[in-house]
């Protein structure tokens, strides 16, 4: 799940995405810090120079509305750059930057000349939910640097004023600081539960497919239990009863239909090697495999390495029958706790929505399989853009 899934028309900047591990919460929190930030700036900028300009004396007011309606437009223009990606993130922010310290050096403009307080200016409320803002948006170190260049031009807008007195100026200075502070700390908190809870759902979500494939295994035992049962235990208790008078033509085709269903039953006890188990499979197709397989496969519980073997296979027939080409690529691999094997190829594709009826082998072959196993299979595919099986088991 991506950012920009959960959050449509507002694509995060490079520095703040979060890395592929993190789950859907830390992201939905991304997304969420990112939309409240900008929205909440572009609404908070256009009430405070609206504001602003009326609160000007009407000789002082032609010059404070020019700015004013610069930046009225400009945090709209930044809203929707910031929401279509129409710009990289670092030269919006630069631009940005350049934007705020021209407004904080305008207040000579912007302030009444007669006002002698800094607290409370429509400067020093924007310039402090822009920092605020950044803590939202951006990483750390750029959210501080921001912040102190905003305070600066700030500082510097102040002197440029004939009468604001310098004593306010320290406390507004501090007031800024003590916001984004507060900001960035509250941030850290929360995306570190967000994290917290993404590791807890992770967590529990791997303990439910292991106990899946355990129940899978156990159940696989018991119908191998059965048909042990079924075939030689019945077949040798006949053999033995006191009243049986079984010839031993019969009962040599009746121990060899025995051994043959036996055979067929997979093995459940032991392990195997995955990679010499799915190369054996390659074998024995009519196609040209491009295989690439990971190192760390080793080995794999009998069942598990079946249901790949056999989902692998049925991947294979059907580019065989359907697919229209005579190559194939297959990977495997170990990601994290997973084992994946993927089958790709680029024929002819299909809808997968839109299978005929009759045609069972992805659901049952492929899907049911590796769901009888606890693990997972997906199917890709588009016409005329190729077909992609992806067969997952947590290794654990």
């Amino acid at each position: 799940m991506s950012i920009s899934s959960l959050s449509p028309g507002i694509d995060p900047p490079a520095s703040a995405r979060l890395p592929g591990s993190a789950g859907p919460w830390a992201r939905e929190y991304v997304a969420f810090n990112r939309r409240l930030a900008l929205y909440g700036r572009a609404g908070v900028m256009s009430a405070c120079a609206v504001l602003g300009v009326a609160a000007m004396p009407m000789g002082e007011m032609a010059p404070a509305a020019v700015v004013a309606a610069a930046v009225l437009a400009w945090s709209w223009i930044h809203l929707r750059l910031a929401t279509t990606s129409a710009m990289r993130q670092r030269p919006l922010l630069a631009l940005d930057l350049t934007v705020m310290t021209a407004l904080c050096l305008s207040q000579r403009f912007t302030i009444p000349e007669a006002q002698t307080t800094h607290a409370g200016t429509w400067i020093l409320v924007s310039v402090s939910f822009t920092a605020v803002a950044y803590q939202l948006m951006q990483p750390p170190l750029t959210g501080i640097l921001a912040t102190l260049w905003l305070c600066c031009a700030d500082v510097v807008g102040t002197a440029l004023h004939p009468n604001l007195e310098w004593s306010g100026v320290l406390r507004s200075v501090i007031w800024v600081v003590v916001n984004t502070a507060l900001a960035r700390a509250v941030v850290r908190l929360v995306f570190s539960e967000s994290r917290a809870a993404d590791e807890a759902a992770d967590r529990a979500a791997r303990a439910r497919q292991q106990g899946e494939a355990a129940e899978a295994r156990c159940a696989a035992e018991r119908e191998h239990l059965a048909a042990l049962h079924d075939t030689a235990c019945a077949t040798l208790l006949i053999a033995s009863a006191p009243w049986a008078s079984m010839r031993a033509e019969t009962l040599r085709a009746q121990a060899a239909r025995d051994l043959l269903r036996l055979r067929a039953e997979q093995p459940v006890a032991g392990e195997v090697d995955l990679a010499a188990e799915l190369l054996d499979e390659i074998a024995a197709h009519p196609l040209r495999v491009i295989n690439r397989f990971d190192v760390e496969l080793g080995t794999t519980w009998r069942p598990i390495a079946a249901a790949l073997r056999g989902g692998l296979g049925e991947a294979l027939r059907n580019v065989a029958r359907y697919a229209g080409v005579d190559a194939v690529r297959v990977t495997a691999e170990r990601v994290d706790h997973v084992i994946v094997v993927t089958i790709a190829d680029s024929g002819v594709g299909f809808d997968p929505e839109h299978i005929p009826g009759h045609r069972i082998g992805i659901k049952r072959s492929i899907h049911g399989r590796m769901w009888n196993v606890g693990g997972r299979a997906t199917v890709e595919s588009r016409p005329g853009h190729g077909t992609t099986v992806r067969l997952e088991w947590p290794r654990g």
